[in-house]
């Protein structure tokens, strides 16, 4: 991840020194300039690139929805360049699913700012001292901030914490977990025979007829005979399908990962943390050899010999939660080998429990893949 966001400072930049000396040494440019940030509301166009903080309304701001939209369009508006570079060949698009999956496991590590306390705190502090003013749109988020520091707990199910301290906690991160499913589905699309995928992740408003828009999907499937299907990742926005679907007459299918009951990614229900995607897994994804399983059997692999103390290996069923009470999720095996019920349960399982997450797309039931 370093390396990508470093070139993405790059980008920017780049782009800012050749407006910096084109202003300063080009009056004809330096005049449209001034033009250009003089257009009415103009200030509140550059929210959409960076602001600071989360809020509703008008003219409001999501700085989460613009951090996950730059890694997405990393990922979907620059990264396919790279996945098709030599046509016929794996190699590179095998790479591009690993490196989608392992930024996938970034961002779900970046959701531990939520039970590691110190750590929160530290980054917290870091981006204050390092992006000063602009790290706070309004006296509002700055309170929201000094809230959210003064919290000294775990952000939790169930855990009280202020309205504004935990939207603050949100802007802070991209698209809390949302980026994950979303980037997930891609990598599936992309390596199975549905069609010819287009990411609309980040064209969350279509324009046209003078000024009125549409709210697409996240995706458009291109398929054979003039077939083109819409995917809607994670469920509950019906009207929008709907909407979308009635002006267009594309059909649209609620898809996700894992199941509509139970969706990937999941929280490990004792130490707070999400759960992550393994080696094994990222490798058979990335050479398509998942057989669209939901779980690998972690007795069958060949990287960890004792999965016991594997940070990615995962028990379904009973146990005991954070809060002390039995709750039948999904846990980290390592947080839970030693409970009793789970000991209990491996004990007269005929088959083996303990497993390791497979990114499985569902909703895709109807749609048969392509020859």
């Amino acid at each position: 991840m370093k390396e990508l966001l470093n070139n993405l400072i790059l980008s920017a930049k780049h782009l800012q020194i050749l407006d910096k000396v084109l202003r300063e040494n080009y009056p004809p440019y330096r005049d449209i300039a001034i033009k250009l940030e003089r257009v009415p509301l103009f200030e509140e166009f550059c929210k959409e690139i960076y602001a600071g903080g989360k809020k509703g309304g008008k003219y409001g701001y999501n700085r989460q929805m613009i951090l996950g939209d730059l890694i997405q369009y990393v990922l979907t508006g620059r990264g396919y360049y790279f996945a098709v570079r030599e046509k016929g060949k794996k190699e590179y698009l095998e790479s591009f699913i690993k490196i989608i999956m392992y930024v996938c496991n970034l961002l779900i590590l970046m959701e531990d700012l939520s039970v590691e306390i110190n750590l929160r705190n530290k980054v917290l502090d870091t981006l204050k001292n390092e992006l000063g003013d602009k790290f706070f749109e309004d006296r509002e988020q700055e309170e929201a901030f000094k809230e959210l520091r003064r919290f000294d707990g775990k952000i939790l199910p169930g855990t009280r914490i202020g309205k504004k301290a935990e939207s603050f906690f949100d802007s802070i991160l991209p698209k809390r977990v949302g980026c994950v499913p979303e980037l997930l589905v891609y990598a599936y699309l992309i390596r199975k025979r549905y069609g010819y995928v287009i990411p609309l992740l980040t064209s969350q408003r279509l324009l046209g007829n003078n000024g009125d828009y549409i709210i697409p999907p996240d995706f458009l499937l291109l398929r054979s005979k003039g077939e083109i299907f819409g995917l809607e990742v994670g469920t509950g926005k019906e009207r929008q399908i709907a909407g979308f679907s009635t002006v267009t007459s594309i059909p649209v299918f609620t898809v996700g990962i894992g199941s509509p009951e139970r969706p990937q990614p999941y929280r490990c229900y004792k130490c707070g943390k999400w759960i992550a995607y393994c080696d094994k897994v990222i490798e058979l994804c990335a050479k398509n050899k998942d057989e669209d399983q939901e779980y690998f059997d972690c007795g069958r692999c060949d990287i960890v010999d004792d999965y016991s103390e594997c940070p990615f290996a995962v028990y379904y069923g009973d146990a005991h939660s954070y809060n002390g009470e039995v709750k039948k999720a999904h846990y980290h095996y390592k947080c839970v080998k030693n409970d009793p019920l789970v000991q209990k349960k491996l004990l007269k399982s005929r088959e083996h429990k303990v497993v390791a997450l497979i990114p499985r797309v569902y909703g895709l039931e109807h749609i048969s893949e392509e020859n």
